[in-house]
């Protein structure tokens, strides 16, 4: 953070667990101001959300669950009022080093001076492992599919390319952004030394039969997402792709050469195989017809693996 750059952190909360408090407090050294949206948490989060307020966040609160890019929205918005040079935005579940802020502007910085239109600034690695590049090599690497969390967006990119859209509710609300930003011109660089940490999933071994699939010396496990995460990924990934391959078809095709992959290891190897795939087909149904938003209640149930009920 510097005195001519001034950062607002916009989070995203979900039933926020108890330790975000202590994140929003270490952020505060890195950015200007922190806005956290409560996205319509059903369980009572009262003590989290005034544990926020008390460590000096402005604590917004979304009527119903309204999706990721609403909320997000909802926190950009409001951090306007203030005229910040840059948005930071965040899941719950994520955290940045602690001078991710400072590499982030100085990477923006020098990009700018070498002329290049910068429209994000992205971390250059996940978990300690490096991001996709576009194209490895050059003086400024773009990231292939940067999330959101971590990414430091100047206003003016807001202004230039509008917000986050609000219909694809999850899944591929970065993805899409920053595919429209690249269509202004505007570059998704990576910021050299920026590492985030940030939950991947649920994770279980890769099994063939009993063996635990083993390559390279190492034994290999699977990320998997619920199945109504697995329709989102679908029906906006679908939205996305018919949107943008006339105008970026090598992005596209790189894109859903990976997706298939995904989907075949969690067809095969992830939990709740048939609610996978019927989540899949929902998906593919939804996106043909033009149905956007939140996933049917009907949909919800049928992909939803059943809660057990507690002993009595």
């Amino acid at each position: 953070m510097t005195p001519s750059h001034r950062v607002a952190a916009v989070i995203s909360a979900y039933n926020p667990p108890a330790d975000l408090i202590a994140k929003v407090e270490r952020l505060a050294n890195q950015v200007d101001s922190i806005i956290v949206v409560d996205d319509g948490s059903p369980s009572d989060v009262s003590g989290v959300l005034q544990g926020l307020e008390e460590v000096g966040a402005v604590v917004l609160k979304q009527g119903v669950n309204s999706g990721i890019a609403a909320a997000l929205n909802a926190g950009i918005r409001h951090g306007a009022d203030s005229s910040p040079d840059f948005f930071l935005t965040l899941d719950q579940d994520s955290e940045l080093d602690p001078d991710y802020v400072a590499r982030a502007l100085q990477a923006y910085a020098d990009a700018s001076a070498q002329g290049v239109a910068v429209g994000m600034v992205c971390a250059e690695s996940h978990n300690k492992q490096p991001v996709m590049l576009q194209k490895p090599g050059v003086s400024f690497p773009e990231a292939f599919d940067p999330m959101q969390s971590g990414t430091l967006i100047p206003a003016a990119t807001f202004d230039a390319a509008g917000l986050l859209e609000e219909d694809l509710f999850i899944d591929c609300v970065d993805s899409e952004f920053t595919a429209r930003i690249r269509e202004l011109g505007l570059k998704a660089i990576i910021a050299p030394g920026c590492n985030i940490s940030h939950a991947v999933g649920e994770s279980r071994p890769m099994l063939v039969g009993k063996w635990h699939v083993n390559i390279g010396g190492q034994k290999r496990f699977v990320h998997s997402h619920a199945p109504f995460r697995v329709y989102y990924i679908t029906r906006n990934g679908l939205v996305m792709y018919r949107r943008y391959l006339p105008k970026q078809p090598v992005w596209v095709l790189r894109r859903i050469g990976l997706e298939v992959v995904f989907y075949g290891v969690r067809v095969v190897y992830g939990p709740h195989r048939f609610r996978q795939i019927a989540a899949i087909a929902f998906g593919i149904r939804d996106a043909f017809t033009g149905r956007m938003g939140r996933i049917g209640a009907k949909e919800n149930a049928l992909v939803s693996p059943r809660r057990k009920k507690a002993a009595a």
